[in-house]
């Protein structure tokens, strides 16, 4: 062959060599076990028979990645003589078919299921749980816990072909705050400042107050509160760092370092108002607590601000925009303080809309509200509304909101509740010092089938006591103004000196006169049974010691309590007058004076109660009031220091004929009876409480006048507890 000819063949295939080596000839998968080999070649941009691409090949990587199921990919390329073979070499993510916790104690484990972020069969890959490690280690923190130890582990599970990952915690000690500094202060003592504080150190009463406990948020909140402080004592531009936070070498203690720039005192040297004012700037600033020659005040410039708020917002001026201009003179050390106004568009209430009531019906919430649907908007009675919403009694949360409507002149009031348990089912058993076995059940409820009727059936029984009572009250009787209620009851009392059956019911017709205030009058038929006598009865009580009563109470009540089953605020005031005498055998006159009170106080953690009760009841014939209707003192419902109904008028009465007396109290036609009661919540979210009391009282004869020198007193201490099955009271008195 000649060399020419050797020449034109070799340039007509050494190119077509050239290209064969550059195609793909074949794609292999190595290291899958359970993604099918098919299901990953199907993803592939890169096919048999294309020219290969490096581009393409980062294309697929990055395609294969995003399936979620690899952790590592490898692409090995081999060229042969008839081209190019890719080796795709892939590491699966462990197939996670269990996620577990051990060791934590402090953080629930659905708290820490939340934190990580995946779950099981999501087959995490080590990015996603050193995160989740990471997210676990800050929420210690954030809790105290800056020692917790976290690590992962990554087991097979017997039996199946997925494995475990378990998270082992080790939460070691909670660090706490040992002391906190103040850097800067001059006008306040570090003493005055801490007691603003809720980031404290610890202290001997720690695991009751949990003072000593690092909280970022409570950091915050601290900074505000003195923030505030030194601009209600006017320090108009003082200044709040966050404090620097040093561990101790153990890492077991804190202490914060707050720096402060105090600046100087102002005075306020004008006050006015300005924009569109609805009387005049004069009448305005007359009704205001921020007055000229006053040091600055920011408690009381916000409170100016939301009676404007509120005046505007009572003439429908829903959206009026009242902003303060503070213009401080440094040389004088004063402020001009313009209030200005812009009151816009009255509203009017296009729409109310309830949501959250799944067993409440809407007609529960909506006779409560003051305010109507097409009526000009009125900020009082907003609140008022909301305000008798929340004392049903009804709901965990009672949320109100106001959007714009379908114009700028109208808004829609959204209602949101959360609804919680207002029925209860209760059966248990105890032993008391008085009453030795007590058995007791009871099934109540307070909105029966979301109509807003409270009923009860109960049962109670001890050595010393059986109680059985059925009632019912619909405080809008067929959707008026009207009160009905309804009861049955039997009872049974062993006391010290006499035993007292009896058995009868009541008939309750009430209707609400005014806000907040309803009149009520109940006939009451009460046949009454006294025996067992253990000692000899009083001449003077034995010619009535049974009978049957039939009586009418006339009762006028008002109650501006938040919340009808626990309140916090507001007050109770109820008299009665009872007339026994319409038949039966009892006849007497019985009057009543109850007052409640109940304040908030020490930043609104603790709740004051204040109970007061006077009572007077007289006979209607030559005879005393009946042994079963005078009143006794002693018991955990008056003088909880003393023993059930151990306390009022006696007289000496023989025990046998041979000699010895013995004490009968045989109670008095008049009482008085005064409560005194802190409360402090320990914890909020599971209901308890802890209580410290003053009670005192007295009941007298009909020969005595009502008076404060021989009461009897006691103090005492005690828990409360807001159960699943209902409230709980666990309390010492001490005479």
């Amino acid at each position: 062959m000649s060399l020419r000819r050797l020449l034109l063949i070799a340039v007509l295939v050494f190119p077509c060599l050239l290209f064969a080596q550059t195609l793909v000839t074949e794609i292999e998968v190595r290291g899958n076990q359970t993604v099918e080999r098919e299901a990953i070649l199907a993803t592939l941009e890169t096919k048999v028979g294309m020219p290969f691409s490096a581009e393409r090949i980062r294309r697929d990587l990055a395609t294969l990645y995003r399936m979620g199921t690899f952790s590592d990919i490898r692409v090995e390329k081999e060229v042969h003589r008839e081209g190019i073979r890719l080796i795709f070499r892939v590491t699966e993510k462990a197939n996670i078919g269990k996620i577990s916790f051990a060791g934590n104690k402090k953080v629930k484990e659905e708290k820490l299921r939340e934190l990580i972020g995946f779950k099981a069969l999501e087959s995490p890959d080590q990015g996603s749980i050193a995160e989740a490690v990471e997210k676990i280690r800050r929420h210690y923190e954030e809790e105290g816990y800056h020692l917790a130890e976290i690590s992962t582990e990554v087991k097979p599970m017997e039996g199946a072909e997925t494995q475990e990952l378990v998270f082992h915690l080790r939460e070691n000690r909670q660090v706490r705050i040992r002391r906190v500094n103040f850097i800067g202060n001059q006008a306040f003592s570090d003493r005055e400042l801490v007691k603003l504080l809720k980031s404290r150190a610890r202290g001997r009463w720690s695991w009751l107050t949990s003072s000593g406990k690092y909280d970022p948020e409570t950091i915050k909140r601290d900074i505000a509160f003195l923030i505030y402080h030194y601009q209600n004592h006017g320090y108009l531009k003082v200044k709040v760092t966050a404090p620097q936070v040093y561990l101790s070498r153990d890492r077991e203690w804190i202490t914060l370092t707050f720096q402060l720039t105090e600046g100087v005192p102002y005075h306020i040297r004008e006050v006015d108002v300005a924009g569109d004012v609805l009387t005049t700037p004069e009448e305005m600033i007359a009704g205001m607590s921020t007055k000229p020659k006053n040091l600055y005040s920011r408690e009381k410039l916000e409170e100016d601000l939301q009676n404007f708020s509120l005046l505007y917002g009572d003439q429908g001026y829903a959206f009026a925009l009242i902003d303060p201009v503070i213009r401080a003179d440094d040389e004088s050390r004063t402020a001009d303080i313009t209030i200005r106004i812009e009151k816009g568009k009255r509203v009017y209430l296009e729409k109310i809309a309830i949501s959250g009531n799944t067993i409440t019906r809407d007609k529960v919430i909506r006779r409560e509200l003051q305010i109507k649907e097409n009526a000009l908007y009125n900020e009082t009675k907003l609140r008022e509304s909301r305000r008798r919403v929340e004392a049903l009694g009804y709901f965990e949360e009672v949320n109100f909101a106001t959007p714009r409507g379908s114009t700028d002149e109208t808004i829609v009031l959204n209602i949101t509740v959360k609804e919680k348990p207002t029925g209860t089912f209760t059966i248990g058993a105890g032993f008391s010092s008085a009453e030795n076995f007590i058995f007791n059940a009871a099934i109540a409820k307070n909105n029966f089938f979301g109509f807003g009727v409270s009923g009860q059936a109960s049962m109670e029984l001890s050595s010393r006591r059986q109680l059985f009572i059925l009632s019912a009250e619909d405080p809008y009787f067929l959707d008026s103004r009207w009160i009905l209620g309804v009861s049955g009851f039997k009872t049974v009392n062993v006391f010290n000196d006499f035993d007292r059956r009896s058995f009868g019911g009541t008939l309750t017709l009430g209707r609400r006169v005014f806000d907040y205030t309803s009149l009520r009058t109940t006939y009451q038929i009460e046949d009454v049974d006294v025996g067992d006598f253990r000692t000899a009865v009083p001449a003077a009580f034995s010619q009535n010691l049974s009978g049957l009563t039939s009586s009418g109470t006339l009762s006028l009540d008002r109650d501006t309590r938040n919340n009808r089953l626990f309140p916090s605020k507001g007050m109770f005031q109820s008299v009665s007058g009872e007339f026994a005498g319409i038949g039966g055998d009892n006849k007497f006159i019985r009057v009543v004076e109850n007052f409640r009170y109940y304040q908030p106080i020490l930043h609104r953690s603790v709740v004051g109660k204040f109970n007061l009760t006077v009572a007077n009841i007289k006979s209607l014939t030559n005879q005393p009031v009946p042994l079963f209707e005078r009143f006794f003192m002693g018991g955990i419902n008056s003088l909880r220091g003393y023993t059930l109904r151990s306390i009022g008028p006696a007289v000496q009465i023989p025990q046998t004929p041979a000699g010895g007396d013995s004490e009968f109290v045989f109670g008095g036609n008049k009482m008085l009876q005064l409560n005194f009661e802190l409360e402090l919540p320990i914890y909020d979210p599971a209901g308890f409480k802890a209580v410290g009391f003053v009670d005192t009282g007295q009941a007298y004869s009909e020969e005595d006048s009502i008076t404060l020198t021989n009461l009897r007193t006691n103090y005492g201490f005690g828990m409360r507890w807001n159960s699943p099955i209902g409230p709980l009271r666990f309390e010492w008195g001490i005479p």
